[in-house]
C-alpha cells in the first residue's frame, strides 16, 4: 500500500530536520581536557613529537632506571632516593648510582636531551579507517531516510566506532619504536603508545556544533 501523503510529508519533515541536525553538529573523537594539562602535553608529544631539555642546574635531564622504578613508582625522583640512599654520580660516567655492598646500581641516567618522535596516531587513524567512515555515513543517511534514525544515532555511532579504531591504532603501532633505555624500563615490551592502558582509555568521543559549513 503506497504511503499517504501526510506520511511522505512526515518523512520529509524528519529528513530535512535531521539533515539540518548534521549540517550544524559534528562528533569529536581524541582526548578532552584543560589545554595545558598533562594529558594533551603527553598527547601532543606522541601525535607531533618533541624535543626535551633540562631546566635544572645541573645541565642533564635524570631518566629513572629500572630499579628506581621497581623501588619508588614511576614519578620517583633524586629526592626520593637520597632520602633512602647516599645517590652519586660517578666520575666520568653520565649516571647517578647508589653503592650497595660494593656494587653499583643505576638509579638514573643523566642526558642532555630527549627527543621524542612523533607517532601521529590521531592522524593515521583518520587515514586509515577514512573510506569506513564514508560507508558508514552513507549508511547512516540511509537509515534516515528510509528507518527513521536521526542525526545524533549517526554521530554516536560514528564516536563509538573512531574511539575503539583509535585504540586498534595505538596498539599496532611499531615504527618508530621506544628508544632502548625505554625499552630497557619496560622489560622489553616496545609498544610505544601503549605502557599502562591509561593513555587509550582516555581516548573519547563528544558531539560538538559546528561553526560553519555544510555536509
Amino acid at each position: 500500500m503506497a504511503d499517504s501523503f501526510e506520511e511522505i510529508e512526515n518523512r520529509l519533515d524528519h529528513i530535512t530536520k535531521e539533515m539540518d541536525y548534521l549540517n550544524h553538529h559534528q562528533v569529536v573523537i581524541g582526548f578532552f581536557s584543560d589545554e595545558n594539562s598533562l594529558l594533551l602535553t603527553i598527547v601532543r608529544a606522541n601525535e607531533y613529537g618533541a624535543h626535551i631539555r633540562p631546566k635544572n642546574s645541573s645541565g642533564f635531564l635524570w631518566i629513572p632506571s629500572r630499579q628506581a622504578i621497581k623501588e619508588f613508582g614511576k614519578n620517583v625522583t633524586a629526592k626520593d632516593v637520597r632520602n633512602k640512599y647516599q645517590l652519586f654520580i660517578p666520575k666520568g660516567k653520565h649516571i647517578a648510582a647508589v653503592n650497595q655492598d660494593g656494587k653499583l646500581v643505576t638509579y638514573f641516567y643523566l642526558m642532555q636531551k630527549v627527543d621524542i618522535p612523533a607517532r601521529a596516531f590521531i592522524r593515521k587513524t583518520g587515514i586509515d579507517y577514512r573510506q569506513k567512515y564514508r560507508r558508514y555515513i552513507k549508511a547512516g543517511i540511509e537509515e534516515i531516510m528510509y528507518d527513521g534514525k536521526t542525526g545524533k544515532d549517526l554521530l554516536e555511532k560514528l564516536g563509538r566506532m573512531g574511539v575503539s579504531d583509535m585504540r586498534e591504532v595505538m596498539r599496532r603501532w611499531t615504527k618508530p619504536g621506544n628508544a632502548p633505555l625505554t625499552i630497557d624500563n619496560k622489560r622489553g615490551a616496545n609498544n610505544p603508545l601503549v605502557d599502562t592502558g591509561q593513555l587509550q582509555k582516555r581516548i573519547t568521543w563528544k558531539i560538538l556544533p559546528m561553526t560553519g559549513g555544510t555536509l
